[in-house]
């Protein structure tokens, strides 16, 4: 028997029906906000994400799906979408549209890493970027987003992770400091962060292997911010107060890639316990620059689609009832049963149509078993009346029903 391959999974039932569900609720949220989809392509030439993400993160090192296609090229299988965003941003000359050019996007996604509850190594991601624009007014308009988004999807005891990870005339001074606190502590490092010490300390705070009380004891990298850096996360936090989102300063939150610049955040679920992140992004003034395009601002943020599932499956927040209706006939009354299948459908109701046939009685069971809402039945004298039984399966009750009438008794969208 040919299983799936490790890491990847089949998304069906209620997974499904969560699934779609909520991007249901992201579409229209973002819709609100003034986004427009792009659909980038699966693979992706690997200096792309070198180049982007960085040859220092764990993504770059460690869980890239990378090969070498028929024409002797390094092909790899997208692991996130804003490098895709990016490239295509300045691929097409999106420059020359008004800006900022607000995107949104959803699809899957591949790393290779360890496979656990909610996480899998193919994975579907939603993010929305905001390109063309530095105010810090768009920082706190994307926080807000992402903060309505976890709002509407029924989530609990929210709140923003808040930090500035400063810019390229800021940082370097902050890893200087950075890594002479550390060394003392290098021998205590992970092996990773070890080499990280050297190539990129900033990482070394995102580490989970690290010890929270070394990580409180480092330098802030808040008190090392230029005069801009500064001006900028100080408006981000005062537009964020008016909205009345609230967050909490993290300063040991960097996330895990190196465009990042300025603000980073993370929304989470006190509600959810240690595992409460719920989607994470900032701003990365120098990507567009760093793939061959002018200066050009940006920002946004990404959310794993399985992890959100899992979550919203524990916590009941998304459930529908959907209207079921199984319709059910004497043998010969199929061109009857096909005409009311198809009234009902065109008001938007789920319809099931009997294909076994047989008794009424083992039709209905066959009803109950698909958990339909009502049962239409559809018997000689009723065809030839022009009216239907219809059986509400929780209440049990039975009333007879004119076909013109059956879609607003039972309730459709042209009801």
């Amino acid at each position: 028997m040919i299983k799936t391959i490790k890491g990847c999974k089949d998304i069906y039932g209620e997974d499904v029906e969560v699934f779609r569900r909520t991007e249901e609720v992201l579409r229209k949220t973002v819709h609100e906000y003034g986004f427009k989809e792009i659909i980038p392509p699966v693979i992706e030439y690997s200096d792309l994400f070198r180049r982007s993400v960085g040859e220092g993160t764990d993504i770059v090192e460690k869980e890239m799906y990378t090969f070498t296609d028929k024409g002797g090229r390094s092909i790899t299988l997208r692991p996130e979408m804003t490098a895709s965003v990016a490239r295509a941003y300045v691929e097409h000359h999106f420059e020359t549209l008004p800006s900022p050019i607000k995107l949104f996007y959803i699809g899957p996604c591949f790393r290779y890493e360890k496979p656990q509850k909610g996480r899998y190594r193919e994975f579907y991601q939603f993010g929305v970027e905001v390109l063309g624009d530095e105010s810090p007014l768009l920082d706190a308009e994307v926080i807000s987003l992402a903060y309505v988004i976890a709002e509407r999807l029924g989530l609990k005891k929210l709140k923003v992770r808040l930090n500035s990870i400063g810019c390229k005339n800021c940082r370097p001074q902050y890893k200087k400091a950075l890594q002479e606190a550390l060394k003392p502590h290098y021998d205590e490092l992970c092996d990773d962060c070890k080499r990280r010490f050297y190539t990129n300390p900033l990482r070394i705070l995102d580490c989970k292997k690290e010890k929270e009380e070394l990580k409180k004891s480092l330098p802030k990298i808040t008190d090392y911010l230029c005069d801009e850096c500064k001006e900028h996360f100080e408006k981000v936090k005062s537009y964020l107060d008016m909205m009345g989102i609230p967050y909490e300063l993290d300063n040991t939150l960097v996330r895990g890639l190196d465009y990042y610049t300025k603000t980073v955040f993370e929304v989470v679920s006190e509600h959810l316990g240690a595992q409460n992140a719920l989607l994470g992004g900032g701003r990365y003034d120098y990507l567009i620059e760093e793939l061959g395009g002018r200066h050009t601002p940006g920002l946004g943020f990404a959310i794993g689609m399985e992890r959100l599932v899992e979550v919203l499956k524990a916590e009941k927040t998304v459930s529908k009832e959907e209207k079921i209706v199984y319709i059910a006939y004497r043998e010969g009354l199929e061109k009857n049963a096909f005409s009311v299948a198809s009234k009902l459908r065109n008001a938007g109701l789920t319809v099931l149509i009997d294909s076994k046939g047989g008794a009424i009685g083992k039709q209905m069971k066959r009803a109950s078993k698909k958990n339909a809402t009502y049962t239409v039945i559809i018997g000689e004298e009723e065809a030839e009346k022009g009216v239907v039984q219809l059986k509400d399966m929780k209440k049990k009750e039975q009333v007879e029903v004119s076909e013109s009438n059956l879609v607003s008794t039972i309730g459709g969208k042209d009801a």
